[in-house]
């Protein structure tokens, strides 16, 4: 019979963090709409796929299978991708707010894709051979993959300079989108830089299979945590919109509008 180690009480505490988290998060999409949720609905996956990632870690205390160690690695690729699309999903809402939107909704769309591409070359990568020396000796597509995570990155800290240097036009409340991101984006890189190190490096500080789990601790899990309550305390103070709720702004906002 196997016992609890450290790396198996970060995974406690992972549980902790995301059960709750992941019933607050299903409360704001069903709050704000599926549709308006503001990228809320990637936090119910996010927070979904940490769960079942903790649960994987956990059941390797009796099951020492390569299979529970590959799924425990595909949840942790996986989370890059919903945490960079919930903070594109703010911006978005951020900027549908303005009278007339200064990113093109196909801005949003490109974002998706390239990280959602990331996301399928990450677990192709991984899965292609399921060993535990391929964890250790990642291929390229799970390399490439990772580059285009920090494109995404890049990407979404272009969007929010964009949007703040036009937040005068941002409707009244959703300024709070771009305080999320703007608050998000350091631990996003953080995580983003453990990721790439995870899988370029693959030493016996920076690996999926046996990694030092105090650095997984503080440049993965404590960012990810910090990140998930950030937008969902962000979520609790937006305004809910109406279903026909487009881009009509408040009338201080359309009298700047009128003055620019």
């Amino acid at each position: 019979m196997g016992s609890i180690t450290y790396a198996d009480g970060v995974s406690i505490l992972q549980l902790i963090a995301y059960l709750p988290s992941f019933f607050v998060s299903s409360f704001l999409v069903y709050r704000h709409g599926f549709r308006s949720s503001g990228g809320f609905i990637f936090l119910v996956i996010f927070t979904f796929v940490r769960i079942v990632g903790a649960c994987c870690e956990l059941a390797t205390i009796h099951n020492h299978s390569t299979g529970v160690y590959i799924a425990a690695a595909i949840c942790s690729s996986v989370g890059l991708s919903p945490l960079l699309m919930a903070c594109s999903g703010m911006l978005s809402r951020a900027n549908q707010s303005m009278a007339r939107p200064v990113l093109h909704r196909l801005t949003f769309t490109a974002f998706r894709v390239i990280t959602i591409v990331a996301l399928a070359m990450t677990v192709t990568g991984i899965t292609w051979n399921m060993t535990p020396e391929a964890l250790k000796t990642p291929n390229t597509e799970v390399k490439v993959g990772m580059i285009l995570y920090f494109v995404s990155w890049v990407l979404l800290c272009i969007g929010l300079a964009v949007l703040f240097l036009r937040r005068s036009k941002i409707a009244e409340g959703e300024n709070r989108n771009l305080l999320a991101v703007a608050v998000c984006v350091p631990f996003l890189l953080i995580r983003t830089i453990y990721a790439i190190l995870l899988w370029f490096v693959a030493n016996n500080t920076f690996n999926a299979l046996d990694g030092n789990t105090t650095v997984q601790l503080v440049m993965s899990v404590l960012e990810e945590m910090i990140i998930v309550f950030v937008c969902l305390s962000i979520g609790f103070t937006l305004h809910v919109r109406e279903k026909n709720w487009k881009t009509v702004p408040n009338k201080e906002t359309e009298l700047r509008e009128e003055m620019a």
